[in-house]
């Protein structure tokens, strides 16, 4: 195996992307020849990078010819809460963000609950689903204040203030917690030990590491829903099961799953459990900053775990009576299109004294 640098596999990387965006331009009917020198790169950076990183960055973007020494201005570094942010408050009043209305808990007694329901509740819930809000962001004031939570593999936390001209500015930044979509993914696959004990699963796993790895990717999607899910069991791991007893035996014991013809299928309540810890620490997280800031008005979710009902609906039961809780249509891809807005207009962050949010590099 071919040992690399971090430098050299990150260069590499942008080298690929920087090939393919010109190739795509060029084979496209109504594109043309164009070279990198034509274009602002916009690379998007977390927001507790240091500046050695954003450095190392800078470099290998060099290194891989998306700009040179002589053009180092036409390189821009955003952070990624900047950057989320900036497309949500871009994003048209006609309903494209919405706030989910708070449920109250399902053991409480009937009556008990308030009349405002989730709009995540499943088809067929005896719960009334409220329309959905929509949220007039243009119409924001200057001062007002978002805090942006970043739920992807981990989660980060950055609360940001609207100045006047409507540019963002950084008020707080927070390390973030280990928890997130990553963590859930993890208590999946200690479930998927849990069914194929006597060494089955961790047989699996060293000799078919990549359907291991289309396993872990059909749950991105079922992480999605908050109902009964199933996943397809793949033949190898059938037949490394069946080879101890018969692969039904191996259900009898676990909660939550049972197997019906090459099918594992997983309960609601299951699903949820994976989720436990990360929303415990998510929510401590937030009343944590939110106690410090009383100024914040809305909670403002992005990232791929965002897409979860099972995290927004957590998040708005727990704070959707104070504040309001906001996630874009594919809040996964609200850091690249913000990304996008601010190559076009980097007025729209405030730079700062101490560790700007985004700078360009001059030479």
């Amino acid at each position: 195996m071919k040992r690399m640098l971090i430098l050299e596999v990150f260069t590499e990387v942008l080298r690929f992307l920087k090939d393919d965006a010109l190739k795509t331009i060029r084979d496209h009917p109504a594109g043309g020849e164009f070279a990198a020198s034509d274009f602002t790169w916009v690379l998007t950076v977390p927001d507790v990078s240091k500046d050695s990183t954003k450095e190392f960055i800078i470099k290998s973007a060099t290194q891989a010819g998306l700009v040179t020494e002589e053009t180092k201005d036409r390189l821009m570094l955003v952070s990624e809460s900047e950057a989320a942010l900036t497309w949500c408050l871009k994003l048209p009043s006609d309903g494209s963000v919405t706030q989910n209305h708070s449920r109250d808990s399902q053991d409480q007694s009937p009556g008990a609950a308030d009349a405002d329901r989730s709009c995540n509740d499943p088809a067929g819930s005896q719960e009334v689903e409220p329309e959905e809000t929509s949220v007039l962001l243009e119409t924001r004031r200057d001062g007002k204040r978002y805090l942006v939570v970043d739920c992807g593999d981990q989660s980060h936390f950055t609360v940001h203030e609207v100045l006047e001209g409507e540019a963002l500015k950084k008020l707080h930044q927070d390390p973030g917690i280990y928890w997130g979509g990553e963590y859930v993914d993890i208590k999946f696959k200690y479930f998927l030990r849990e069914i194929f004990s006597d060494g089955v699963w961790r047989e699996y796993e060293q000799n078919f590491p990549n359907e291991v790895q289309k396993m872990m990717y059909d749950f991105t999607r079922l992480k999605q829903v908050d109902e009964d899910v199933e996943i397809s069991c793949p033949g190898n791991l059938v037949l490394l099961a069946q080879k101890k007893k018969e692969i039904k035996t191996f259900f009898d014991s676990v909660d939550g799953a049972s197997w019906d013809d090459g099918v594992i299928r997983i309960s609601r309540q299951k699903l949820r459990s994976f989720f436990d810890e990360s929303l415990q620490s998510i929510t401590e997280k937030l009343r944590a900053i939110l106690d410090q800031d009383p100024s914040i008005g809305d909670i403002v979710l992005v990232g791929g775990l965002a897409e979860s009902q099972i995290l927004r609906q957590h998040i708005t039961d727990q704070f959707g009576r104070r504040y309001k809780v906001l996630c874009p249509p594919g809040p996964q891809e609200a850091i690249l299109k913000g990304a996008v807005e601010l190559g076009r207009n980097p007025k729209l962050v405030a730079s700062q004294k101490k560790g700007p949010a985004w700078f360009k590099c001059f030479s």
